[in-house]
């Protein structure tokens, strides 16, 4: 659901919550719908909270698989997960290479790492500007170019 969505539906819970303040109720009943209140409050933060899940980033790759297996790739997987970047490998990837440049191609982030089967390589990229970036990661002549962008 939307952003926009999201605040006009709870624009719309807050005014019918305001109609029940401004009516003439009993101390008793007062309580009652205080509670309701609470209730519906936490059931609309549960409803609307925005849950942070992994997207995988778009590639441009060039990179020899040397597993032989057609279904199976060597080549990394690039993901993002709120302001988290993450490589992902069906195999021990090493001296990777691992840059971040911005559209105009300055560069602000490079890395030399390994990546193993069994590890997420975490990259955070919340101290990065708003805008757009790519991300580089090689090995030798084999590379995977990806787009993400920092909100």
């Amino acid at each position: 659901m939307s952003n926009t969505c999201q605040i006009a539906y709870l624009n719309l819970f807050l005014i019918f919550l305001s109609s029940f303040a401004s009516s003439n109720l009993s101390d008793n009943a007062m309580m009652k719908v205080k509670r309701l209140i609470v209730s519906l409050c936490c059931f609309v933060l549960a409803l609307f909270s925005t849950g942070t899940y992994a997207e995988k980033i778009p590639v441009n790759k060039n990179w020899e698989d040397t597993l032989g297996v057609r279904s199976l790739s060597s080549s990394p997987t690039l993901l993002k997960e709120g302001n988290i970047l993450l490589i992902l490998s069906g195999e021990v990837l090493e001296n990777l290479s691992i840059a971040i440049t911005t559209e105009d191609r300055r560069q602000v982030c490079l890395e030399l790492a390994n990546v193993t089967v069994d590890m997420e390589y975490v990259i955070p990229v919340d101290m990065l500007p708003s805008g757009g970036y790519y991300i580089t990661v090689m090995q030798g002549t084999n590379y995977v170019i990806g787009y993400f962008r920092v909100d």
